[in-house]
C-alpha cells in the first residue's frame, strides 16, 4: 500500500511535469506563429493543426488530479469511476480530433483540393478506442462498488 501512495506520488508530478512541458512548448509554438509573417494564416494553420491537444492536456491533468488523490489516500473506489469517465471522454474526443477534425479543418483551410478528409492514424485510432474502453469500464466499477455497498449494507 505504502508503495502504491509512493508511486501515485511519482506518477502526479510526471503527469504535471508532462503538462508544464505541453503546454509551454504549444505556447512558445503560437508565440512564433504570430510574429511571423502572414500571421494570422500561420496562426490558422496551427489551430487546425493542434486542434488534439487540449483534449489530450485535458487527460494529462486528469491523469494528474486522480494521481494526487490516490497519493492523498482516497479510496480507488471513489476516485476512479469518475475519473476513468473524464480520462476515457478525452482520450476518445483527442483521437477524433486527431482522426477527423484537424484533416478536416487542414483541408478546409486549403482551399477543398489539398490535404485529406481524415487521418489513417492507427495510434490515435486505438487510443480513441482505449478512451471508449475506459468509459465502459468506469460504468463496470460503479456498478460494482455499488453492489459492494449493498453486499456491505446487508451483512
Amino acid at each position: 500500500m505504502n508503495d502504491d501512495l509512493q508511486h501515485s506520488r511519482w506518477l502526479a508530478r510526471l503527469a504535471t511535469m508532462t503538462f508544464c512541458v505541453i503546454t509551454l512548448v504549444i505556447f512558445t509554438e503560437a508565440a512564433m506563429v504570430a510574429v511571423a509573417p502572414r500571421s494570422a494564416a500561420a496562426l490558422a494553420f496551427l489551430l487546425a493543426f493542434r486542434a488534439p491537444v487540449p483534449f489530450y492536456l485535458y487527460a494529462l491533468w486528469t491523469m494528474r488530479l486522480a494521481f494526487g488523490r490516490i497519493a492523498g489516500g482516497e479510496v480507488f473506489s471513489t476516485v476512479l469511476p469518475s475519473s476513468l469517465t473524464r480520462l476515457g471522454l478525452a482520450l476518445a474526443l483527442g483521437a477524433t480530433a486527431t482522426v477527423l477534425v484537424s484533416p478536416l479543418a487542414l483541408r478546409l483551410m486549403g482551399g477543398y483540393r489539398h490535404g485529406a478528409y481524415a487521418a489513417f492514424d492507427p495510434s490515435a485510432i486505438t487510443i480513441g478506442l482505449a478512451g471508449l474502453f475506459l468509459v465502459i469500464l468506469s460504468r463496470l466499477f460503479s456498478r460494482a462498488v455499488m453492489m459492494q455497498n449493498e453486499l456491505d449494507e446487508i451483512l
